[in-house]
């Protein structure tokens, strides 16, 4: 072998070694459109409105964008019209898979990118102030006279997290939950006007989007979906297990970005959030609506995901909402 080949083989694969190693890490080069699939004012609205402030102060360029329709499925077509572009980021909950599996949306969640669950949080079901329905019991005992004597807001996604809680609920007592009097809107802001308005008897919704009119007087927490009681405002609120009823439903929160984004971007919102949920302005919204504080990567998060879509088919599909997907 001629020896000088050698050498400069040698020194070109350390060059090229040198360079993988020198070139920069992945920033973003223009401002990120963080997608939110819900009307402004709801849950996913304010927790991509917190990022975007924490983001903001650290120099990160982003714009906050409302893209409402289908359950989530327009804001979701939107985000996978952009293949492998890290500057489209969505907030994403469990009506990604659920509108899969109840045939309202041929779109799964692995023709996306995940990038982290930002944690879990529970629902409650709540009612106006002056509502007839001064407890849970008595909510229940009158759905199961007639469930269509009460008329529920499940949010923006039948067969969501908040439905399936509901859902599951009106199953423990032996009656047919397919019976009961859903409504449902672009967004949780939606259902609250709606509730406020007395146009509807009550809604089920993740909690933080009842936190600020239950401290306000506006509205009255029957129950909530986590496994243990919680504290402050809903102190002397029952969960179903107090209520005879073994059931524990929490919702999870993904960033997410369109399909094919490289490693490297991945990363790199991967750090930027777990960076973020450090921050005091996130970690005073998570404490204010009761999420738990278990921020996980995307490999961990995928794995979690995958379990928790199987786990809702058993539910819908035993609740009758499952179907074939739209093609």
């Amino acid at each position: 072998m001629n020896p000088y080949r050698t050498i400069l083989t040698a020194c070109a694969a350390l060059t090229l070694s040198t360079m993988a190693i020198a070139q920069p890490a992945w920033k973003p080069d223009r401002t990120v459109e963080m997608i939110v699939p819900t009307a402004a004012g709801g849950g996913n609205d304010k927790t991509a409105r917190v990022l975007n402030r924490i983001w903001q102060a650290t120099g990160v360029q982003t714009t906050v964008s409302n893209r409402t329709g289908g359950g989530g499925a327009t804001a979701y077509a939107y985000l996978n019209q952009r293949p492998g572009d890290p500057h489209y980021l969505s907030i994403a909950q469990a009506g990604l898979f659920t509108n899969h599996i109840t045939g309202r949306s041929a779109i799964h969640y692995t023709d996306f990118s995940i990038i982290a669950n930002l944690g879990n949080e529970p629902s409650a079901l709540a009612v106006r102030a002056d509502s007839p329905f001064k407890s849970a019991q008595e909510l229940i005992e009158r759905l199961k006279q007639d469930p269509q004597a009460v008329s529920i807001s499940i949010g923006s996604t039948p067969g969501g997290t908040s439905h399936m809680a509901l859902a599951r609920a009106y199953r423990a007592t032996g009656a047919d939950p397919k019976r009961l009097k859903t409504v449902s809107f672009n967004g949780s802001a939606e259902s609250v006007a709606a509730v406020l308005g007395g146009h509807i008897d009550g809604m089920i919704a993740a909690i933080n989007n009842v936190v600020p009119h239950v401290n306000g007087g506006k509205m009255r927490a029957l129950f909530v979906t986590s496994p243990q009681r919680l504290t402050g405002e809903f102190a002397n609120v029952p969960t179903l297990r107090e209520l005879g009823l073994d059931i524990v439903q929490t919702g999870w929160t993904v960033v997410m970005g369109p399909k094919g984004v490289p490693a490297a971007p991945i990363r790199y919102w991967e750090d930027l959030l777990l960076k973020s949920v450090q921050h005091e302005d996130w970690q005073t919204y998570r404490r204010a609506n009761y999420w738990d504080d278990r921020v996980t990567r995307s490999q961990d998060t995928q794995q979690y995901l995958a379990r928790e879509y199987e786990a809702a088919k058993r539910i819908l599909t035993d609740l009758g909402l499952a179907t074939a997907p739209k093609q």
